[in-house]
């Protein structure tokens, strides 16, 4: 255990205080903050306040009804960078000259950018219940969307104003309705954005995670072999020690790197997600089962996939040599992704059970299964899962381990099934 631990630690110190260690640690929240305010900086600056909109009617009280829709205060993204979370989104004129000389007046002011857009909405259109909105930005979806929406509710309101309603009756007529989730077994609410997005993202984040480490540890094995750094090292420690050593250690260096990431990310979105009015549905998206469960088997799949990375790196000569072998080890999280999208839509398939029992895809997909429902898998399988995990990833540090005690050694032959047969029975 010293000679582990103290390889671990080589590993680990030598990987944080490098230099690209430290510039991918600041470099990817950098990248994560540019992205994600970057275009919404733009988008507000491009905009410079409110769009200006001309709203063309045939009467008064039609054109004031759509310009109270209009002028509603819309959420913004931007306007969290300004401290608000909502921002008035147009500025809206009313025109009740619907001449066809009016039209292509107004058609030119939009061509000059007088005005961001002009609504026709005359008597005759809005009887077949059409209106056509005429703008330069006929890209820009986010807003089509709000006038397609703001225009509907306001033809509701005048079609139920026509039929004699007052306007507590309309508001009470108009408001949607409240549909709540329930789990069927527990009865408590659930949060049905929080239920998707959750899994999807950790399995996300314990994919790529393992997938970037993993081969960080085939390249760590691979540099000390072609290094002969290997041959030193093996007169003082056994060749297991060595492996589960470079593992623990290029991991934790991996898992604190990803820990400042999260943090980071964290601290970027936590103001943006307080003060947007839709936060509430970010709510109960992290449950005490996730907290408990994602590290498990984030720990157990990174082990798991690093001893066969180990393996790979000792087995390979060269960078060309491990691009071909290091498919065979991902193949399984690829896999795990494919299932995945199916059993995010119906975690309880005979697919979704036996691909959660099987250890090469299990950390993916069980975790899913149980932060989808957790009631809906038995505990036995959850158990039985873990089990299978434990015990391969036992079977494999054995079989990699005797992979690697001969491969690390082995100079420029080309490793194929034979061989590594021989390298097994040998070690």
């Amino acid at each position: 255990m010293r000679n582990i631990f103290l390889i671990t630690k080589r590993e680990y110190l030598e990987r944080v205080r490098s230099r690209a260690f430290l510039i991918m640690t600041i470099f990817i929240p950098a990248l994560m903050l540019a992205m994600t305010a970057g275009p919404v900086l733009l988008a507000t600056r491009a905009r410079g306040g409110p769009k200006h909109l001309v709203v063309a009617v045939t009467d008064r009280q039609t054109g004031d009804l759509i310009r109270e829709e209009l002028e509603k205060r819309h959420i913004d993204p931007a306007s969290s960078l300004n401290g608000t979370s909502e921002a008035p989104r147009f500025q809206v004129e009313v025109d009740t000259n619907v001449s066809e000389a009016e039209r292509a007046a107004l058609v030119e002011k939009v061509k000059t950018g007088v005005v961001g857009g002009v609504i026709w909405a005359s008597d005759e259109a809005l009887a077949v219940n059409k209106a056509t909105f005429i703008s330069r930005d006929v890209s820009n979806l986010a807003d089509q969307e709000l006038v397609r929406q703001d225009l509907s509710r306001a033809a509701h309101k005048l079609a139920l104003q026509k039929k004699g309603l007052n306007d507590t009756e309309i508001a009470a007529a108009l408001k949607p309705l409240d549909v709540e989730t329930v789990n069927p077994r527990g009865g408590a609410p659930s949060n049905p954005l929080a239920a998707f997005l959750a899994p999807f993202a950790m399995a996300m984040i314990m994919y790529v995670t393992v997938l970037l480490y993993g081969i960080n540890v085939m390249r760590a094995v691979l540099d000390e072999k072609t290094s002969r750094v290997m041959e030193v090292m093996l007169s003082t420690v056994t060749a297991r020690e060595m492996m589960i050593g470079k593992i623990a250690g290029v991991g934790a260096a991996g898992l604190t790197q990803v820990g400042i990431w999260a943090a980071a990310g964290g601290i970027f979105s936590a103001q943006g997600l307080s003060m947007m009015a839709g936060a509430k549905m970010f709510r109960g998206m992290v449950t005490p089962e996730l907290a408990i469960c994602f590290p498990v088997f984030f720990l157990l799949g990174f082990t798991l996939f690093s001893t066969m990375y180990a393996a790979v790196g000792a087995m390979a000569n060269s960078e060309q040599e491990t691009q071909q072998l290091q498919f065979l080890v991902a193949m399984p999280l690829i896999a795990s992704v494919i299932v995945l999208m199916q059993v995010l839509q119906n975690p309880s398939t005979p697919l979704g059970v036996w691909a959660s029992l099987f250890p090469f895809t299990a950390p993916l997909i069980m975790f899913t299964r149980i932060a989808l429902d957790p009631t809906a898998v038995p505990v036995w399988q959850i158990i039985l899962s873990i089990v299978l995990l434990v015990l391969t990833i036992y079977g494999l540090a054995i079989l990699c381990g005797r992979i690697y005690r001969v491969g690390i050694l082995m100079y420029g032959k080309k490793p194929t099934v034979p061989e590594i047969v021989k390298w097994i029975k040998y070690a």
